[in-house]
This record gives C-alpha cells, sequence and structure tokens, in this order.
C-alpha cells in the first residue's frame, strides 16, 4: 500500500504514540511512524465531519467537567 503523499499534520507531544494524517485523492489516511501501518479512513468530508463532531463533544464534557467536578 502507497502512503499517502498530500498534506500531514502531527502533535509530537509524545515520542511513540505521534499519528499522520494525510490526504489524498479525496481520502484521509492515518499512519505512525516507524511502521509500516497505514490506515485509509474514509472520504475526506466523512472524516473532517467525524473529527469535528469529537472536538465538539471533548469541548463540551470539559466545560460540563468545570462546572461539576465529580463527587467521591
Amino acid at each position: 500500500m502507497a502512503i499517502p503523499d498530500a498534506s500531514s499534520f502531527s502533535h509530537g507531544s509524545e515520542p511513540g504514540l505521534e499519528i499522520i494524517f494525510s490526504s489524498r485523492d479525496g481520502f484521509v489516511w492515518a499512519s505512525w511512524p516507524d511502521t509500516n501501518a497505514t490506515v485509509r479512513l474514509g472520504r475526506h468530508e466523512m472524516v473532517a465531519a467525524m473529527m469535528q463532531d469529537f472536538l465538539d463533544q471533548d469541548s463540551l464534557g470539559r466545560r460540563l467537567g468545570r462546572h461539576h467536578p465529580p463527587t467521591e
């Protein structure tokens, strides 16, 4: 399987756990440095919408968590 050769983004905050997202021919791919693992995640529009939904839910959870800290 060919590695995507278009734009990519990675956030190297934790070495060894980095994921690189790439876009090629209308599809989004995920790959991991130092491996041959490359996964086609889906069409760009679908993956972008799913990622945005995840970020929105994460943001809501963080806001609610600030207003209602867990009780023990």
